[in-house]
């Protein structure tokens, strides 16, 4: 069964609002993360579709999201960190690191390699994506009105 992209959107919502629910988040701000989530998932699936890619989309959904809540931050008089801890849920490769860890139990060591490798990048895209927009967004941000 494959899902459709609004379905990708919703689930990636929902995900986000349940650990912000779970980090005990207020909903109105868990709510706010889920939409960032939603968004930031849409930016990483319209660059998934250009094959080859790699972990450039998530780089691409991580640079969303970590710009998104430096900005909603601000607009919401609340730390960056409530809207992004939840929001990035998503993209976290908890499965290729399970599937590398089965493929090493299994002896499968040159497919748990490239499991782990592909978990491993991709962690390393959602950090750099981050860091960047929050190096690039928090600057610009405290110049807004307000």
């Amino acid at each position: 069964m494959t899902l459709t992209i609004g379905e990708h959107l919703l689930l990636a919502g929902a995900s986000a609002f349940c650990f912000g629910i779970l980090y005990q988040e207020s909903r109105a701000t868990a709510l706010v993360a889920a939409v960032l989530a939603g968004v930031g998932w849409a930016a990483s699936e319209a660059l998934s579709a250009v094959p080859h890619l790699a972990v450039l989309p998530v780089f691409l959904g991580a640079l969303v999201v970590g710009g998104g809540a430096e900005v909603l931050a601000v607009v919401r008089r609340e730390p960056a960190t409530l809207l992004v801890v939840p929001a990035i849920i998503p993209f976290v490769p908890g499965y290729a690191a399970y599937q590398s860890m089965v493929a090493f139990i299994q002896n499968q060591f040159v497919l748990g390699l490239e499991r782990g490798l592909s978990a491993l990048l991709t962690a390393t895209a959602i950090a750099v994506g981050l860091a960047v927009s929050s190096s690039v967004m928090r600057p610009l941000v405290r110049k807004m009105p307000g």
